[in-house]
């Protein structure tokens, strides 16, 4: 934004420093079908798993889902390399499911974060959050983890 503001890294959907990144909401909510969530949330997850469903990974191995999860991620949705702009992308669209959060937040069984990978191009100069954002977190009480990545260069 502005340096009056105490700013020093304006927003920059081509991140200098950043291969790439995404943020994912993650909601297990133990027994309860991940459609209700959808329905709770008014919002349609990316991904959902299933407990009991029958799944077979890329190398044909098989396995039972033993936890529900209901996932809403910026991963090759948004095109940014600025993790700013995933966060704020999720925050916008479960804001106005706040209640609904903060339901789903009150069954001791369910458990929810915002989880962040971030991958470095450069080794340095990592990913820097607004307090826009922090706050917008906090309100929703979501904990937020970044998973930081670091790639040798192998030119």
């Amino acid at each position: 934004m502005n340096k009056l503001k105490g700013r020093w890294v304006e927003v920059s959907s081509d991140y200098p420093s950043c291969k790439g990144c995404y943020a994912t909401l993650a909601i297990y909510p133990k027994l309860l079908h991940p459609d209700i969530i959808s329905e709770m949330l008014g919002l349609a997850p990316t991904r959902q798993n299933i407990i009991g469903e029958k799944v077979t990974n890329s190398i044909g191995r098989t396995r039972e889902i033993k936890k529900s999860g209901w996932f809403l991620s910026t991963e090759n949705i948004v095109l940014s390399k600025d993790l700013r702009e995933h966060l704020d992308c999720i925050l916008d669209k479960i804001e106005p499911a706040s209640q609904a959060i903060e339901k789903l937040q009150s069954r001791k069984e369910t458990t929810m974060s915002i989880s962040c990978v971030w991958h470095s191009l450069t080794g340095d100069g990592g990913p820097v959050l607004w307090p826009e954002q922090m706050i917008r977190i906090s309100n929703l009480n979501l904990e937020l983890s970044l998973d930081v990545c670091f790639f040798v260069d192998e030119q």
